[in-house]
């Protein structure tokens, strides 16, 4: 015989406790609902919870009550209507927290599972994330991440401590960074000039690390080049724009623009060495960042200066939790 159970929440945001309460719903039940409530006014969108949920328990059924300009219902005899109307079938189990769930098994002829009622395991609040989520980041599911995270990236020409300063920022705020995909392309690819396509390889390759190392990574994400600096490596490569590419730009809060007034070191996948398309390569990208109303800033000196430059950068982002947007 096949059990059903339901858990009803906002989700807002999904945080580790949710995670556990629904993971040991999933040993409770062989079939699971989770219904999540929702408004118009809530500062998550519902569609962006219900894709946290779908992507968190791909073997549950996710459903989202939208009340729109309407308040959420107190009743639980009006929540119970709900839910049948989501789930006809009987419910056997009703799953949660809070003592609420009582009533509303009894009302939907279940029985309650109330589980670890007073978060002792996993003590998260979704109202306390969202007012700090930086400071509650390991509360924070890594598909949920994103939403708050602040990405700094640093562009600029070839041999000015782009991968060096990434690397250095990843392990003093917390990492993974996300490495410049152009450097394996670059050494397996077949000889010969390059193709529009490859740099769309490249922007392929950089945004799918993005995604997944953003996951795991901490309140800033740290990028070693985008597509906006591969947008300029076309230009230089090529000699003429790719509106397609350019297209596929997703600004982060803030760039590190590295000039190239250091030393260059040799490296057999390097192109640029001499100092006139060091400087050409750094005037495209100030160019490029000032079409897209991007916010940078320059970082020039020895190494040591460049690195305290790029530590005060990433401390001043993390002073204020990225403004989501809906």
């Amino acid at each position: 015989m096949t059990t059903t159970g339901v858990i009803l929440g906002k989700f807002m945001p999904p945080h580790e406790g949710h995670v556990a309460l629904v993971r040991t719903a999933q040993h409770l039940v062989d079939r699971l609902t989770i219904i999540l409530s929702a408004s118009d006014s809530d500062p998550i969108p519902p569609a962006i919870r219900k894709g946290w949920m779908q992507d968190l328990f791909p073997h549950a059924v996710v459903i989202v009550q939208n009340s729109g300009a309407m308040p959420l219902p107190s009743d639980d005899k009006d929540w119970a209507r709900i839910i049948r109307g989501f789930h006809p079938e009987p419910i056997d189990r009703v799953i949660g927290s809070e003592d609420y769930i009582v009533q509303l098994a009894q009302a939907l002829g279940a029985q309650h599972f109330i589980l670890d009622p007073m978060w002792m395991a996993y003590p998260a609040d979704s109202a306390d994330i969202r007012a700090d989520p930086f400071a509650n980041w390991k509360s924070l599911p890594g598909v949920v991440r994103p939403w708050y995270q602040k990405r700094l990236t640093l562009v600029g020409p070839e041999s000015t401590g782009k991968s060096y300063l990434a690397d250095v920022l990843a392990q003093k705020f917390g990492g993974p960074y996300v490495p410049e995909y152009g450097r394996p392309y670059e050494k397996y690819r077949a000889p010969g000039e390059y193709r529009a396509e490859e740099l769309h390889f490249i922007v392929d390759g950089h945004v799918a690390h993005r995604k997944t190392l953003s996951m795991m990574a901490g309140p800033l994400l740290f990028e070693d080049t985008d597509p906006l600096l591969t947008a300029v490596w076309a230009e230089m490569l090529l000699g003429h724009t790719l509106p397609d590419l350019e297209a596929r730009i997703e600004l982060p809060e803030h760039y590190l623009l590295l000039d190239p007034n250091i030393p260059w070191e040799d490296d057999p996948i390097r192109y640029f060495a001499r100092a006139d398309l060091r400087q050409r390569f750094y005037d495209l990208t100030k160019a490029k960042l000032d079409a897209f109303g991007a916010e940078y800033t320059v970082v020039t000196g020895d190494y040591a200066t460049r690195q305290a430059s790029a530590i005060a950068v990433a401390t001043e982002l993390l002073r204020t939790p990225k403004r989501a947007t809906r």
